[in-house]
């Protein structure tokens, strides 16, 4: 048996089965492409029969892991150098409150309440601000997660107080530390699947304007007594037809609505 000529053969075979198989496996790929396509369209179109309108939504993020974090507990070289008339630690609870009330720079406005929070506060660059609600005198901030907001957690966010003046009073914080990422990533649903499902779920009337749509962290499951797991979310901003606001959060990895527990201050939506 010439074995020169045998191997070249079954070389040459092999060659052809890789060029099959990879034509295979492309042709399988673009109708997987086409599958998602035509279920992203579908979706699209029996929103639009239903009144329920959108625009300028961020693209889907692609993909995510799962965060941990562990409660602080704060101790007395993280509050401010200052004068206090109070200073109640709570184990993962800080309240501070100002012997005399404290001047921004300038008015009340998203600059000057991000600047004495990033110059004042604990870690303070490691909020953002989520609204700030005027009547109430006071503003509050959500912890981010990789530059993204931690929704309505009670162990990660900070709510800073002001007088008719202006002047800060006093402010709570709670924040996460040790922040680790999964090591595996998740692949997340569109902004428009997110809106689907909240109107499948019958959440989502009809004639309903989508206001925005905002990626960010949810609290999860309890890994162990001061550490949390938190889950990419969507956050979906609604008006009705008769004008009323609601906000709505849908896991951004598998799609569910999630019913987030949120606090008496933070009871209005943005």
């Amino acid at each position: 048996m010439d074995w020169n000529k045998t191997k070249s053969i079954f070389i040459i075979v092999f060659a052809i089965l890789n060029v099959f198989l990879y034509s295979l496996y492309l042709e399988r790929y673009k109708e997987a492409e086409s599958v998602v396509f035509l279920t992203e369209s579908s979706n699209e179109e029996k929103l639009e029969a239903e009144g329920i309108t959108y625009s300028n939504l961020p693209e889907a993020a692609g993909q995510l892991p799962y965060v941990t974090g562990t409660m602080k507990t704060f101790v007395a070289t993280d509050v401010p150098g200052v004068d206090l008339k109070e200073n109640r630690r709570n184990d993962k609870l800080l309240s501070v409150s100002f012997t005399e009330p404290m001047a921004l720079d300038g008015k009340i406005s998203t600059e000057t309440l991000e600047e004495f929070v990033e110059e004042t506060i604990y870690e303070g660059k490691q909020y953002g601000l989520w609204k700030i609600e005027e009547q109430e005198k006071r503003a509050m901030f959500f912890q981010e997660i990789n530059g993204e907001p931690l929704f309505y957690s009670d162990s990660g966010n900070l709510t800073v107080y002001w007088n008719d003046d202006g002047e800060i009073t006093h402010y709570e914080q709670a924040i996460f530390e040790n922040i680790v990422e999964g090591e595996q990533q998740k692949d997340l649903i569109s902004p428009v699947q997110a809106i689907h499902n909240l109107y499948q779920k019958r959440f989502l009337p009809s004639n309903t304007e989508i206001d925005s749509a905002k990626l960010g962290y949810s609290e999860y499951v309890t890994v162990s007594e001061n550490t949390q797991m938190f889950l990419p979310t969507w956050r979906i901003q609604a008006t009705f037809e008769d004008g009323s606001e609601e906000e709505f959060f849908v896991n951004a990895v598998k799609g569910d609505v999630i019913e987030l527990k949120k606090t008496e201050q933070a009871e209005v939506t943005q």
